[in-house]
């Protein structure tokens, strides 16, 4: 009887959680084809108080909440609206999975304390997954980065040798390379906006070179804020990282060949070299096997 139960539980949670992604996502497809109305201004509110919560939240637990922020920074959540509506994904589909293990541990666990337990135990392994995809998504931008890397650096050294100042240069390349390389887009963005509101490009420079994972963006920065502070030019510069960027790409996918050709080299021992023997030696073990039996 209670497998019967569990089993209606558990296919009535799924169908329960499975409307409600469907929901949501009918919910935010309207939302996007129709015109601001009264429920998007809502929307607009609380998502500007979990802003402010948010902010007031990193500002006094900057301790505690320091790794967390640098990882959804490095996974591409920059501002503080994109890292909210992260956690509320996240939470969301944690909520959703810890309601149905609860449902679940509540039919078949007898006592309220092994279950509050293994709750605590749910979500503790929650975070823990949680902060894991984070640094997944940071190292998995950070290649996209540094993929971008040469086509950038080549085109800030075209923007550099018209003549426009390295701020210029900045906003020159935002406008244009929107859909060549997006992620390094997002770190401009970031750079222009912190310039606007007040602070050195130096300061700016080194603070978003020592968060990047990407060591190629790393190197652009560190030339970008030495240019500022020395007065020097920048098209040697410009030419010589290209040159480094290249060197690595050949070194990386150097590496990979050597990697593949060294899985291929045990897939064939694996599984080649043995079909070989059998082919090749099979007769003359059969004909030896006869022989020493007759």
């Amino acid at each position: 009887m209670y497998s019967d139960i569990t089993f209606y539980w558990l296919g009535g949670s799924m169908l329960v959680l499975g409307l409600s992604v469907v929901c949501i996502y009918l919910a935010l497809t309207l939302n996007q084809a129709r015109a601001p109305s009264t429920s998007s201004v809502q929307k607009e509110k609380i998502l500007q108080t979990s802003q402010k919560w948010w902010g007031r939240s990193k500002q006094q637990h900057q301790s505690q909440l320091s790794d967390m922020v640098v990882t959804m920074r490095q996974a591409g959540y920059i501002s503080s609206r994109q890292q909210i509506m992260c956690l509320f994904k996240i939470a969301f589909v944690w909520m959703s999975l810890a309601m149905v293990v609860f449902g679940q541990l509540v039919i078949t666990t007898p006592t309220f304390g092994d279950t509050f337990l293994y709750v605590t135990l749910l979500f503790a392994a929650g975070f823990w997954l949680t902060l894991r995809w984070l640094k997944a998504q940071a190292r998995k931008r950070a290649k996209k980065i540094d993929e971008e890397m040469l086509v950038s650096v080549h085109l800030m050294a075209i923007l550099w040798q018209v003549g426009l100042s390295l701020e210029s240069l900045l906003r020159a390349y935002y406008n244009e390379a929107k859909d060549l390389t997006p992620e390094v887009n997002k770190e401009i963005a970031l750079i222009l906006a912190r310039i606007d509101a007040g602070q050195s490009r130096e300061t700016v420079f080194n603070d978003v070179a020592t968060i990047s994972l990407s060591v190629g963006f790393q190197d652009l920065l560190t030339m970008m804020s030495q240019a500022g502070d020395t007065g020097g030019g920048l098209r040697s510069s410009f030419q010589s990282l290209a040159k480094i960027l290249q060197e690595r790409k050949r070194t990386d996918l150097q590496e990979k060949v050597t990697k593949m050709s060294g899985k291929i080299s045990v897939t064939m021992m694996a599984f080649m070299f043995p079909a070989l023997f059998i082919v090749l030696g099979g007769p003359a073990a059969l004909a030896l096997i006869a022989a020493f039996g007759g």
